[in-house]
C-alpha cells in the first residue's frame, strides 16, 4: 500500500480496535457471589396455655325498674338529668301534693274529733254509772220505781256504746291518715335502686295516674351486669358426661366456673366474672342452651377536674354485644412464639423456619390462644414479661475520625404479643422472628440466634370445664 496519510489513519483505527477488544477481554471475569441475607431466629418456648370455649353473647342489667306515678295529680317537677346514674332514694319527680296534704289534715282532724267523742263518752258513762247506782239504792229503799232503774241502766249502756263508736271512729281516722300519708308520700317519686336512668316519658304539667299508674321512666342497674350466651348442645353433653365421671366438677349455679368477657374494640377478654345460671332445657330451634354469667362493672374514676359527685365511667353497658370465653380444663404445655413471626397466605397462617443447611422452610400452623399482648404506650408498668435477647451481641464498629462513638444496637427487645401454636411446629424448630421480608422458602440464610423468654408460669387450679372429645 502506498505511503499516504490515509494508510496511517487506517492502521491507527485497527490498532485501537484490537486494543479495545483486548481490554474488554481482560476486564470480563467471574461475577461476584451475592451475599446471604441475615435473619433473626429463636426457638419456641414451651408454656402452659389455657384453652377456652368461645361464644357470642350480650350484656343485660340485673335489675330493671319501671318508675310509675301511683297517685293522680299534675306533674310539677323533674329532678334528675336524663341518662345519668341515680342512687336509691334519690328524688326523681314531684306530683302536686296539695290534695293529699288536705286529706292528711282531714284525717288528723277526724282523729281529734274521735278522741273528743271518746272523752265525752267517758264522762257520760261516769254520770250514767252514778245515776244507775242511785236509782238502784232508791229502788231498794222503795223510793224509786223499777222503770227508773231500767232507764238508768239503758242510759249507761248507750253511753258505753257511744264510747265504742268513738273508739272505732278514731281507728278509722288513723287508718285514713295512714292512707293519706302514703298517697302524699307517693307524690315524691324516688329511685328504687342504684342505676342509670332513662329519658322522661312525661313532661311537667301533665296529669298522671288518672285511670291507671303512668309510666314515667325506667332505671336499670349497672354494677354488676349479666352476660347471656348460648352454648351448643355438644358442649352441654360433654359437660354432663364429665360430671358423671368427675362429681367434683363445679356446677353452673355454684358460681365457681369463671367467665371472661370482651366488648367492641377491646383487646382480649379483660372483664372476668362467674357463671351463675343455666337454662333448664335446650332450645330445639337452635340446638343451644342459654347460660348466664355475672360480671362486675365498677368503672374507672372520673377524669381529673370533674365536678364533685361525678359517677365513675363504666365501659360495660346493658345491651352491648359481648365476646365470651370459658376456660376448658387445666392448662396444657404448648409451644408459644412472638406473634410477629406469623404470616398469612392462601394456605392459612404459617411461619418460616430455618432447617438443615440454613435453608428456609415454610410450615403451616394452627394458632391457639394469644397469651400476652403489650399494653398501649404510656400504660406499661415494669419490665416487659416477654423478651428477645441476643446472647452474642456484635461489637459496635469504630466510628470514623472526628465522629463520636454511636451506641451499640440493642441486645434485648420487648415482644409485643405472644401466641400459642396448637399444631405445625415443635419446641426444637428454629423460627424466623425478624427479617421475614428477606426470607424465601428454599433460600439459604445466615441465622442470628436470639433467646426468646417469658415470665414463670402462673399457678392454676383444677379443671373448671372439661374439653369436648376430639378437641
Amino acid at each position: 500500500m502506498p505511503s499516504s496519510p490515509y494508510r496511517w489513519a487506517a492502521l491507527a483505527v485497527m490498532a485501537g480496535a484490537v486494543a479495545g477488544l483486548a481490554g474488554c477481554q481482560r476486564g470480563k471475569g467471574p461475577p461476584p457471589q451475592k451475599g446471604l441475607e441475615t435473619v433473626t431466629v429463636a426457638k419456641p418456648v414451651v408454656y402452659p396455655v389455657q384453652s377456652y370455649y368461645e361464644y357470642n353473647g350480650y350484656l343485660e342489667a340485673i335489675e330493671k325498674v319501671d318508675v310509675t306515678a301511683r297517685v293522680k295529680g299534675f306533674l310539677t317537677d323533674i329532678l334528675f338529668t336524663e341518662g345519668e346514674e341515680v342512687r336509691a332514694g334519690q328524688p326523681l319527680y314531684t306530683i302536686d301534693p296539695r290534695e293529699y296534704q288536705a286529706a292528711v289534715a282531714k284525717s288528723v282532724a277526724d282523729i281529734a274529733k274521735a278522741e273528743a267523742d271518746m272523752a265525752n263518752a267517758k264522762a257520760q258513762i261516769a254520770l250514767a254509772t252514778a245515776d244507775e247506782t242511785r236509782q238502784r239504792e232508791a229502788f231498794n229503799k222503795g223510793a224509786a220505781a223499777k222503770t227508773d232503774v231500767d232507764k238508768a241502766v239503758a242510759t249507761l249502756a248507750a253511753n258505753r256504746a257511744q264510747f265504742d263508736v268513738a273508739v272505732a271512729d278514731k281507728a278509722a281516722a288513723e287508718a285514713a291518715k295512714q292512707t293519706a300519708g302514703l298517697q302524699l308520700e307517693y307524690t315524691d317519686i324516688k329511685s328504687p335502686i342504684d342505676g342509670r336512668i332513662s329519658r322522661t316519658l312525661v313532661t311537667r304539667g301533665n296529669l298522671v295516674g288518672q285511670a291507671s299508674p303512668t309510666l314515667l321512666t325506667t332505671v336499670v342497674s349497672v354494677d354488676p351486669l349479666y352476660v347471656y350466651f348460648d352454648v351448643p348442645e355438644r358442649d352441654l353433653v360433654e359437660y354432663q358426661r364429665a360430671l358423671q365421671q368427675s362429681p367434683g366438677l363445679p356446677s353452673p349455679t355454684s358460681r365457681r366456673i369463671p367467665v371472661e368477657v370482651g366488648v367492641a374494640t377491646e383487646e382480649g377478654y379483660p372483664h372476668r366474672g362467674e357463671i351463675d345460671f343455666r337454662e333448664n332445657r335446650v332450645d330445639t330451634g337452635t340446638g343451644t342452651v342459654r347460660v348466664r354469667g355475672r360480671v362486675p362493672n365498677p368503672g374507672s374514676p372520673p377524669a381529673p377536674g370533674s365536678p364533685p359527685g361525678t359517677p365513675p365511667v363504666r365501659l360495660l353497658y346493658p345491651g352491648l354485644y359481648a365476646r365470651v370465653r370459658v376456660p376448658v380444663g387445666p392448662p396444657t404445655d404448648r409451644p408459644v412464639i412472638p406473634e410477629e413471626a406469623l404470616q398469612s397466605g392462601q394456605e392459612g397462617r404459617y411461619v418460616y423456619v430455618v432447617g438443615p443447611g440454613n435453608k428456609v422452610a415454610q410450615k403451616v400452623v394452627t394458632v391457639g390462644t394469644r397469651i400476652y399482648r403489650a399494653p398501649p404506650p404510656g400504660e406499661a408498668a415494669g419490665p416487659p414479661p416477654w423478651t428477645l435477647t441476643n446472647p452474642n451481641p456484635p461489637p459496635a464498629p469504630p466510628p470514623p475520625p472526628g465522629i463520636p462513638q454511636a451506641p451499640p444496637p440493642p441486645s434485648k427487645l420487648p415482644v409485643q404479643a405472644v401466641v400459642a401454636i396448637d399444631k405445625g411446629i415443635g419446641p426444637d424448630d428454629v423460627v424466623i422472628v425478624a427479617g421475614l421480608q428477606k426470607a424465601r422458602p428454599g433460600a439459604e440464610v445466615v441465622p442470628e440466634v436470639w433467646t426468646f423468654a417469658g415470665p414463670p408460669p402462673p399457678k392454676t387450679g383444677g379443671p373448671p370445664i372439661p374439653p369436648p372429645s376430639g378437641k
